[in-house]
Order: C-alpha cells, then structure tokens, then sequence
C-alpha cells in the first residue's frame, strides 16, 4: 500500500504509519503538506497520513485548510507519543552547538531543554525532523544539532546527544488517515465535520445546544477564515457520537440555517 507522509523515513509520520499500516508500505515522501494532498489527488498514493494537531503546539493549520479545500475523507486518527532527540555527530560536544535544526512545529515542543542547555544556539526551521538529521550529517558540522525521532538518528547512524527533549512526557501528536473516496468505516464513533452558522447574534450558542441536547461530546472546536467571505468564519468540530445518530443532529443544524459538510467518520483512537 503506497501511504504519503510529510517528511521521509525517521519521522514521526512515517512511525504513525508503521505502527497504524504495519511496516508492509511504500512511503511516498513529500516535502509539505501540500505535495501530500496532491500525491492522494493524483492516485500516486493510496492513503494519506498527516498530522493535524499537537498537545503542546496546538492544531496544524496548514493540514485543517487543506482538508478544507479538498474532498477527501478522514477514515482514521491515531495518537502518537512524541519523544524527541537531540542528534549530532560523534564528535558533537553539547555546549559547542551553534545551530540547531528541526520541524516548525518540533522546535517549540523543545523550548524548555534548548533555553536550558542551548539558549545562544540558533533555531533553524527546517522542512522535516528526519531531513534535519540527514542534513546535520551531510553538513558534517559538530557544531550543528538536529531534534527528530530516535529512529531517524539510526537511520542516519548518528548518535542521540539527549534523548527525550520535549517539553512534556505526554507530547502527543494526533494524525488523521486521509482516502480520496468516502469509505464507509465499521464501528465509528467519532466524526470530523465543518460547520457554517448563520451571521445571527446567538448562532453558534444555538447550534452547540444541538450537540449537548443530543449528548454528543466535543472534543474539538475551532473557527478558520472564510477566504471568499472576509472577516467570516467556519468552524471545524470534532465528536464523538453518542445518543441520537449524527444523521439527526446534522438535520437540526440544517433547520436552524446552518451549513454543514462531513470531513470523515471513523473509529476514535485510544
């Protein structure tokens, strides 16, 4: 099965597909998020996984306006522990680093460890954490550093200066399974969808009532722009169904003015 990730072999989107797929894959390794959806459109992948949010830096906007503007569906989530290393080269010594290499959203989950022991070392945003580590050893510098997975350090075969750099043990980033055709998921609980309410005083007060009245529980909510509508606003909503079917809830909404499109149902990930 082909699966396009952001990043290359080592990062932490090609273990969420190891440990969701199985090591039975073909990566289709993408510079950005962008190249991701692109590979899923063109039928050069069969799946998709992206990451969609952080529990130290928060959502992953690039991916939500992306799921926006495509028609793909979400058929699966997964929650993988982050632990990241500081990677150098054998000769590396930690308080000669001048620069360190990694993800955008990586290097604030590190902030802690780098103001600590690195705080005059040079933060360098770069397009993935395994790439960053098979740049450190192209550059062959001891003075530059990478932060990625573990496994990227022994792909790369460079040592792990620090192990377990984030700024909390319980790092957790949320993936999302994307197909390019709806598919029907057996035993789905939890559903992605997008909600436009009406541009009303109360809207959005009136349209959350429909949830808790069908004692369906948020466990995300967040508003992004309308692009063609400035200054409007759509709001993007996990929830994990209980009681009346969402069938029935999306119905209510509808009556009550709002606009309402299904990202994907699938099983919650424990």
């Amino acid at each position: 099965m082909r699966i396009a990730i952001q990043g290359e072999a080592g990062s932490y989107h090609h273990i969420a597909t190891m440990h969701h797929f199985g090591k039975d894959i073909e990566l289709v390794c993408c510079k950005t998020f962008a190249e991701v959806f692109a590979a899923l459109s063109d039928n050069r992948a069969d799946k998709a996984i992206v990451a969609a949010e952080n529990s130290t830096a928060g959502s992953v906007h690039a991916v939500y306006d992306l799921l926006l503007k495509h028609q793909f569906a979400i058929i699966g989530e997964i929650y993988e522990s982050i632990h990241h290393c500081l990677i150098g080269l054998p000769s590396a010594k930690l308080n000669q680093i001048t620069k360190v290499y990694s993800h955008p959203m990586a290097l604030p989950q590190c902030s802690e460890f780098l103001d600590a022991h690195l705080p005059d070392a040079e933060r360098v945003e770069y397009v993935d954490t395994a790439a960053s580590a098979a740049f450190i050893k192209e550059a062959n510098d001891p003075k530059q550093a990478a932060i990625a997975s573990a496994l990227a350090a022994e792909l790369n075969n460079l040592p792990v200066l620090q192990a377990n750099v984030e700024n909390h043990q319980n790092n957790t980033t949320r993936f999302l399974v994307l197909d390019a055709k709806p598919t029907a998921v057996t035993k789905a609980n939890k559903s992605s969808l997008v909600l436009e309410t009406p541009n009303q005083p109360g809207a959005l007060w009136h349209a959350l009532g429909i949830f808790a009245a069908a004692d369906a529980n948020l466990t995300k909510l967040e508003s992004r722009p309308i692009p063609h509508e400035p200054w409007h606003y759509q709001f993007l909503i996990d929830v994990e169904r209980a009681g009346n079917s969402l069938d029935d809830v999306v119905q209510k909404l509808e009556a009550l003015g709002c606009s309402v499109r299904l990202l994907g149902a699938y099983v919650a990930s424990k």
